[in-house]
């Protein structure tokens, strides 16, 4: 398929390309890119696109009715996190993005945070897996420095509808308490 087609497409069709993008679970950027031939158009769009087209058409309003559906989802993006062990006064404070069921982040400290999320449509809560890697002779909340890298995994439930809350976080050294504050959107990311 090359630009020119898709854009036929959705002309023909009525498709907007937040819409084309919604139906194909990418983002809008992807559209724009594919439009302006920055990158290649993947086969399977072509072959959607056909399938598409050849939908009667109460076949093809039930497809687009999924445009219109909105159900609570795990809002990405990044989010600002200061946590504190539940017995000390110590705290620290750090970055994490979540994106698409991923989660990445950093601290000031070098602690490195990597993990994934999964979200639930019947609670409307989100359970958070993280590794903890914190570099050699750096303390954490719950724990003494060590004189080499290490880790720790932990879990959490988090409200995704609420842009700001308390968790807290579980690991196998204790219990740490943790402030997050949503900060924004990941670039890109449709509204």
């Amino acid at each position: 398929m090359k630009h020119t087609e898709l854009r036929a497409f959705l002309a023909e069709t009525g498709l907007s390309q937040g819409d084309l993008a919604k139906l194909l679970e990418v983002s809008p950027r992807a559209i724009g890119f594919w439009l302006s031939e920055e990158r290649a158009i993947p086969g399977a769009v072509d072959a959607y696109a056909r399938l598409f087209k050849s939908l009667p058409p109460s076949l093809r309003q039930t497809e687009t009715r999924r445009l219109k559906e909105t159900k609570p989802t795990m809002r990405d993006g990044m989010y600002a996190v200061v946590y504190q062990n539940a017995s000390s006064t110590s705290y620290g404070y750090g970055t994490v993005i979540f994106d698409d069921g991923k989660i990445y982040g950093a601290d000031p400290a070098g602690g490195k945070y990597d993990g994934d999320y999964t979200y639930d449509d019947a609670s409307q809560l989100a359970t958070i897996h993280l590794k903890v890697t914190f570099p050699p002779n750096v303390p954490a909340v719950f724990a003494p420095a060590q004189p080499f890298e290490w880790s720790v995994d932990m879990t959490a439930v988090i409200d995704p509808r609420a842009d700001k809350g308390l968790i807290e976080l579980t690991t196998a050294l204790g219990k740490v308490q943790a402030q997050y504050q949503f900060l924004r959107q990941l670039p890109g990311a449709a509204a």
